[in-house]
């Protein structure tokens, strides 16, 4: 069956959607949490627990687009081309979410949390790079796309509600300086991603094997080689470069923000553990509602706009939660409540348009190269995301223990609130300031893509490419930053398989 004759219905945009649970919402509860839990509650030195999250984000960002290319590539397998390239490995990621409880369990060394995060981390990869594909192999339609991403982005925020609003009721029943609240916590959550993951494969599709060109290597070495070549291949893509600047810089932002946000509530503000529950459900809620806002503004009007908009919220109120600090001001949590729902409806839109233009890239790239590699960019912006990850969280946790931060300790040192301070407002603000930069210069909305869609199909059904159009031409040249001459396979941009040579009958 053509995937183009396969209805996206509300129940296909909801499971589409529940598939972040996994993406956003132990991202969430890790981001907020796992630090602080391995410093309080582990007895683990700041430094070796940001080195926990270093170490396995490093070692997974080479499984990352090596998933990617095993995605690409699954088809030439019998269970590829029996349970699908994509949704094969959603399918056994489900049972191995039992592995997310194991990271909430006191009591253990150095060792046993390193290995249990890189378990998870490796097999969080392993469904979430497939499932970022399956918006494009679902459908080629913009809007479709867009409003698929923008399902996604919702559940996100419904998983970032979950897993801000989880702790906060183990808190509540079981005690807010109790361990076992976490690991009630993340046994909850892992039951959830089960649930989620299931409806999700029984409710998607993708290009059924008979669609996509067959890639063939001849040896282990050319796998590795095309691996290389593919993925740093994608950087030569113009829109790609603008677009991986907006998701680094703009998640990058939002990852430092959410590492710091605890302690800044609980050592900064002298405020309570469950206070940052609070503060992160409430931000959650309104992520979803601006999340929704923002898709139906970036179906209409582009990304660059809106893209920059929301982390120029996200900057004033980075500057405002550094004011209360500053000013000494008392009575604070009616205005910290304030600054975080402002911060809360930018976020949504800081998180959700990034994964909304990926969706567009593999398009963009087959104008180019002549070849569909969703797996690639799949690979090559979660293996990016992952290592700027790894970075910020490592690089607070050395400015931390430079800084004098006491581990397992109710109150800190002056020089540690001060580091806390400056990690949250000068690390943030300069890297959303850089993503705003990386967003002005993407050129892509509805019209440039239709642009692309149209000129892909014409020439595949054997269009000469002299017939081109000056709109078009222009479209390809400012999304490819290619000559159009250039295009459709025209150039070295990836691997090439080896040709053999022609036989001359005639001599």
């Amino acid at each position: 069956m053509k995937t183009k004759k396969r209805k996206i219905t509300l129940l296909t945009r909801l499971a589409y959607g529940s598939g972040n649970l996994l993406g956003s919402g132990a991202l969430a509860i890790s981001g907020a949490w796992l630090l602080f839990f391995y410093t309080t509650f582990c007895g683990l030195p700041v430094f070796q627990a940001a080195l926990i999250f270093s170490i396995s984000t490093y070692l997974d960002v080479i499984l990352n687009p090596l998933m990617g290319f095993i995605t690409d590539n699954f088809y030439n397998t019998r269970i590829g081309k029996k349970f699908g390239r994509r949704r094969f490995f959603i399918l056994i990621g489900i049972p191995l979410m039992i592995i997310y409880p194991l990271l909430w369990i006191t009591g253990m060394n150095f060792f046993y949390y390193l290995f249990t995060y890189i378990m998870f981390e490796m097999t969080y990869t392993m469904v979430m790079i497939p499932y970022e594909t399956l918006a494009v192999e679902m459908t080629s339609s913009f809007t479709e796309r867009t409003y698929l991403t923008g399902f996604k982005a919702m559940f996100g925020k419904v998983a970032n509600f979950i897993g801000a609003a989880l702790p906060g009721v183990f808190f509540a029943l079981l005690g807010k300086n109790s361990p076992y609240s976490f690991l009630a916590t993340g046994i909850v959550y892992g039951t959830i991603m089960i649930i989620a993951l299931s409806l999700l494969y029984f409710n998607s599709w993708e290009r059924p094997a008979a669609e996509v060109k067959e890639e063939h290597v001849d040896s282990i070495w050319d796998g590795f080689k095309k691996l290389f070549i593919d993925i740093f291949s994608t950087l030569r893509i113009r829109a790609f470069r603008d677009h991986l600047g907006m998701y680094l810089f703009g998640f990058g932002s939002e990852w430092l923000f959410t590492a710091v946000f605890t302690y800044y509530i609980v050592f900064v503000l002298g405020q309570p553990s469950t206070f940052v529950s609070e503060m992160n459900s409430m931000s959650a809620i309104l992520q979803l509602g601006s999340t929704a806002l923002f898709m139906f503004i970036c179906a209409k009007k582009g990304f660059t706009k809106p893209f920059s908009f929301a982390l120029g919220m996200v900057i004033s109120a980075v500057l405002a939660y550094g004011a209360i600090s500053f000013l000494h001001l008392s009575n604070i949590a009616g205005i910290v409540i304030a600054i975080t729902a402002w911060f809360g409806l930018g976020t949504g839109g800081v998180y959700y348009i990034p994964w909304t233009t990926y969706v567009f890239m593999a398009d963009i790239d087959e104008v180019v190269t002549n070849r569909r590699r969703e797996g690639i960019y799949s690979g090559a912006m979660t293996m990016a995301g992952k290592l700027i990850r790894a970075t910020v969280v490592f690089i607070l946790g050395v400015v931390l223990q430079f800084f004098g931060f006491k581990e397992g300790a109710t109150t800190q040192p002056a020089s540690a609130i001060n580091a806390i301070l400056g990690v949250m407002v000068f690390g943030v603000i300069t890297l959303a300031v850089l993503g705003i930069i990386c967003s002005s210069r993407l050129k892509l909305d509805k019209r440039s893509h239709q642009l692309i869609l149209d000129e892909l199909d014409r020439v595949h059904k054997g269009g000469s490419l002299e017939d081109v159009t000056p709109e078009t031409r222009k479209a390809i040249k400012e999304l490819s930053g290619f000559d159009y001459e250039d295009c459709f396979g025209n150039n070295n941009v990836g691997y090439h398989e080896k040709k053999e040579p022609q036989v001359n009958l005639n001599n």
